[in-house]
């Protein structure tokens, strides 16, 4: 066997400097922040990896809307040695993070997830928090510091004393993520309120991404952020969030009146709360329009019963994916590969998976929306254009229905490929069977057989929900012409301006 002895120790003495860099803060500030320095080129490092997993949206729209708010809730931030970046992430799944260095990652999927400005900019704010506490920077360093201090046992016992010690860390990291989690919320309440939006965004959103949560137990044990009923609990104690304080509800309506919103404005100094949007008025449909949307709803709840079951394989290779860092083999190459391979395969039924369930979710409210206009008026009010609109409304219908069909093939195959990554996943974690030679080929040559399988799969349900969002997106801009027209004729140069001042506050320089 060939001994590296020299090169081992520099790595280790190495992992050491690096950490005492992360962690000596105090030190740093004196020597000029070093610790900024490799903060910043680590973020870029891995801002440049998200972005190549996931492919980056640079929808000019999309990025203005999130960077105006981005750059409004981290001004607030006490730390000001970093710049505060905002990007969005070409991904399904609702979710956001902070890379060290000040990178800010919202994904597509958690743009079309929150209702109103309040939530995203609650959401960023949260987000910021985690800069401005340098949590990143705290768990790579804590993470280093404590591999580097492993990596020194020796003895008889070293194997099993470093077993032991992983898993120990795995449970610390998780422990303390989920203590930056609420830190996190908490600064992000506070950002979100100094720049003048309304805390109950992050209320409103923990109350929906909590519904339909639950992963048992283990899956709570093992996750990284607190449950959200939890961080609901403590959202709702914050004294910005209530509505009781005059001198809060007058600083929340005065961000409201600057982003051009006077009617929020006065809901809130009534006390009240300007997010409680009441439902449009229902309108009489014909016979058709009403079939329709019965076969909708039919359709639509067969395919989420369907639906089920890889949301809980896909639960279960979650948690999987947790345990495997306990189980970790850094000494074989064979099995890092098809690790990385099976957390890609599984980070796209995630994807899918959540692309799936946001058409089935917005199909019968899109539906309800152009049944409106099935007779060209809407509640007794005559739109401008009403056989435009009409038309509008019987094309964006079947153009609903047309999605929900195509994306009712997507459960079976997302379930075999999530099936498939669940296999691989878990034999990965098996550590009683370790082959050599030709079995150990044989065995990684069939779980690569397995996730090429699931690519396979996940290639055929990816395309049927792909193209049921797309179906479904062109219904939604149907609506939105028809209720523009509806609320802001071409004819009343009044309305048009009003409504073109809103897009400026809302979008920036795209309709300035």
């Amino acid at each position: 066997m060939v001994r590296f002895s020299l090169p081992v120790k520099r790595a280790r003495a190495l992992t050491l400097f690096f950490c005492c860099l992360l962690l000596s803060s105090a030190t740093a500030a004196r020597a000029g922040r070093l610790d900024t320095e490799i903060e910043k080129a680590l973020g870029k490092v891995v801002a440049y990896a998200l972005e190549d997993a996931n492919g980056a949206d640079t929808d000019p729209l999309l990025l203005n809307w999130v960077r105006a708010i981005g750059a409004r809730v981290s001004a607030p931030a006490p730390r000001r040695d970093v710049p505060y970046r905002f990007s969005i992430l070409g991904s399904e799944t609702s979710n956001a993070l902070a890379a060290p260095g000040g990178y800010i990652f919202v994904t597509r999927g958690l743009l079309d997830f929150v209702e109103s400005d309040d939530e995203l900019a609650s959401v960023l704010a949260h987000e910021a928090g985690h800069v401005s506490k340098r949590h990143a920077t705290q768990q790579i360093g804590g993470n280093l510091l404590f591999l580097a201090l492993v990596n020194q046992v020796r003895g008889r016992n070293a194997g099993e004393i470093k077993t032991a010690a992983q898993v120990y860390n795995v449970f610390r990291a998780l422990n303390k993520s989920r203590e930056m989690e609420a830190q996190a919320d908490e600064e992000g309440i506070a950002y979100a309120y100094a720049a003048g939006y309304d805390p109950n965004g992050l209320v409103r959103f923990f109350e929906r991404i909590g519904s339909g949560r639950g992963g048992g137990r283990l899956g709570d044990l093992l996750q990284t952020h607190p449950a959200p009923a939890r961080r609901l609990r403590q959202a709702e104690r914050d004294p910005r969030v209530g509505p009781e304080d005059p001198a809060r509800r007058e600083a929340i309506a005065a961000g409201y009146r600057e982003r051009g919103l006077p009617g929020a404005a006065e809901t809130v100094l009534r006390g009240e709360n300007p997010l409680d949007v009441p439902p449009m008025a229902r309108v009489r449909s014909s016979e058709a329009v009403a079939q329709g949307r019965a076969s909708l709803v039919a359709r639509a709840d067969a395919a989420r019963k369907r639906l089920q079951a890889p949301y809980r394989t896909q639960r279960t290779g979650g948690v999987l994916q947790q345990v495997l860092l306990v189980n970790s083999r850094p000494d074989d190459y064979r099995w890092l590969y098809l690790a990385f391979r099976a957390y890609a395969v599984q980070a796209q039924v995630e994807d899918t998976y959540s692309r799936t369930l946001r058409v089935l979710r917005t199909a019968p409210t899109t539906y309800d929306a152009l049944a409106r206009y099935a007779g060209g008026s809407a509640a007794g009010v005559t739109t401008s254009g009403g056989t435009a609109a009409a038309l509008n409304s019987s094309i964006g219908r079947g153009e609903v229905l047309e999605a929900v069909e195509r994306v009712g093939g997507a459960p079976a195959p997302l379930q075999r490929a999530a099936q498939a990554a669940l296999a691989v996943l878990a034999d990965l974690n098996n550590p009683l069977y370790r082959p050599r030679g030709n079995t150990a080929w044989a065995r990684y040559g069939a779980l690569e057989g397995l996730l090429r399988y699931a690519e396979s799969e996940l290639s055929r349900a990816s395309r049927a929900s792909g193209q049921a969002w797309r179906l479904l997106a062109l219904a939604r801009i149907r609506h939105y012409e028809v209720r523009l027209s509806e609320l802001a004729p071409e004819e009343d140069a009044a309305a048009r301006a009003q409504w073109a001042d809103l897009l400026t506050r809302r979008l920036g320089a795209p309709f300035a």
